[in-house]
């Protein structure tokens, strides 16, 4: 699929988790979760990345709308790749397309492709699926969703887009 690619890292001295409690790492990015479901591979040309985090951006896939200049790349979904520095945010995103063709393997499923995976690069890890925990929205006694304060580590990386 299509896909506008931005970056983002941890701000200053700010843990880097995401609004789920899973610790962010190089290899996870942010995706719009009715697109593609948590836990799925997004294969990039030069590396795999796990779809664990989400923002309001992702969602609503401005970076697409804005900079897109096909109608193709406005509909374009959005994909926020997380990196452990801002330096090597900013060098992976010079070095690539704004908009690139992924691939998307969902979580639980098998790949009958004869297609192997992108090779990892030298300086990065392999990717191990992190173990997620099942969210439910709180509900009271007569079954009303209640809502949820706003959590400080939903607000933890800075994100960054053209």
């Amino acid at each position: 699929m299509l896909a506008r690619i931005t970056v983002y890292w941890p701000g200053e001295g700010q843990l880097s988790a995401c609004s789920n409690g899973v610790r962010l790492r190089a290899g996870h990015c942010a995706v719009d979760p009715k697109r593609i479901p948590f836990g799925s591979h997004v294969l990039f040309p030069d590396a795999a990345c796990m779809a664990i985090d989400s923002g309001p951006a992702v969602v609503s896939r401005k970076a697409a709308r804005v900079t897109g200049r096909t109608v193709a790349q406005r509909n374009a979904v959005v994909i926020d790749r997380f990196f452990e520095s801002r330096a090597a945010a900013l060098a992976w995103e010079r070095s690539h397309p704004h908009f690139m063709t992924v691939r998307v393997v969902s979580a639980g499923t098998q790949d009958d492709s004869k297609e192997s995976p992108p090779e990892v690069a030298k300086n990065q890890t392999p990717i191990a699926a992190p173990e997620m925990k099942h969210f439910e929205a709180p509900v009271d006694a007569n079954e009303a969703a209640l809502s949820r304060p706003n959590d400080s580590l939903m607000h933890a990386g800075r994100r960054r887009t053209l």
